[in-house]
């Protein structure tokens, strides 16, 4: 992946990020629904995000992570356009009930494949796989507690935030079977 590309890919993960914890935190405070305007439009915003950083951590790190980092880029990417999909048919009719339940699913389970990667790998320090794979899981308690989702959103802004960074220090674009872990 060329330089500038990552950079434009992290930013907009480390963006979506960052609305994603936003429409969390105003679901949380507010005592909004999930159903009102300005809060739907946040998470299908934030939901493109993720999709860039799935779209980014696959380009950027897929050689080097292997099947399920790689796997859970493409099923989370797909996910979360699923979601988005899902949250634009409820802005437009009010339904997306089951394609919103899909893309969660699918998210979820790439989001978990890709937190697995990046602890395995060592790529990036563990506690951003880490951060997200709790991440991911907070997500589903969603409906108890909404500001459980800012947990997810925390994960994409930090992954996005280095993703954005111009000139990593440890050579990440390398050749992908060399040893570009963080503890070098």
């Amino acid at each position: 992946m060329a330089k500038l590309r990552c950079q434009r890919a992290g930013a907009v993960a480390a963006v979506g990020g960052l609305v994603w914890i936003g429409w969390a935190a105003a679901l949380s405070a507010t005592g909004y629904t999930a159903t009102a305007l300005p809060i739907i439009a946040g998470t299908i915003v934030s939901a493109l995000g993720v999709v860039a950083g799935h779209y980014a951590i696959e380009d950027f790190y897929g050689a080097r992570m292997k099947r399920p980092g790689t796997a859970g880029a493409w099923a989370g990417g797909l996910g979360a356009i699923i979601f988005a999909a899902g949250q634009l048919v409820r802005l437009l009719s009010g339904g997306g009930e089951p394609v919103i339940a899909v893309g969660v699913l699918v998210l979820v389970s790439g989001s978990l494949l890709v937190a697995a990667g990046l602890v395995r790998t060592r790529i990036q320090p563990p506690w951003l796989g880490v951060l997200l794979g709790l991440g991911t899981i907070a997500f589903l308690g969603f409906e108890i507690q909404p500001a459980t989702a800012t947990v997810y959103g925390l994960a994409w802004a930090a992954l996005g935030q280095d993703l954005y960074r111009f000139d990593p220090p440890d050579g990440r674009f390398g050749e992908a079977d060399g040893n570009y872990g963080w503890l070098n």
